[in-house]
């Protein structure tokens, strides 16, 4: 009886050793802090302090958070895996506080990754670069 129970138990064991697991997206449990906001013919750059004051970050299951200044904001993220660093992604519509920030604020402008299209991850994936058609937005490794 032992035997066939110590048998059971190899093969269960082996079974288990069999089944992969999928690998995660390299964005999940990123965290990012917002560096420029590109628009046609026009770059900002943010300083360090209001970099802290903006920030996305990609969870687990599809779940993104961000600090849109003072504000805090939740949405979900799919993304397909990156090809030579880049792929499509789609944000979904951005539920958030409404306060009123201290100028300057690009709170509203992050909103707008809810038309994301394409984002790009350097090979150091120190940088992350998402595309919205009328934005792009820079965003700098927080962690």
């Amino acid at each position: 009886m032992l035997a066939k129970t110590l048998i059971a138990g190899g093969a269960l064991m082996m079974l288990a050793a069999c089944v992969s697991t999928p690998d995660p997206h390299p964005l999940t449990g990123s965290e990012w802090q917002l560096a420029e906001i590109h628009t046609t013919g026009s770059t900002t750059s943010l300083t360090p302090a209001l970099q802290a004051r903006h920030t996305i970050a990609f969870g687990a299951e599809g779940a993104l958070a961000l600090q849109l200044d003072c504000n805090r904001g939740r949405a979900t993220w799919t993304a397909g895996k990156p090809r030579n660093g880049a792929g499509s992604i789609s944000i979904g519509p951005i539920a958030s506080t409404k306060m009123l920030c201290p100028e300057p604020s690009f709170g509203n402008q992050l909103a707008g990754l809810s038309e994301a299209r394409t984002y790009v991850l350097t090979s150091d994936r120190r940088e992350l670069v998402i595309e919205t058609g009328t934005l792009r937005f820079t965003f700098a490794v927080s962690r």
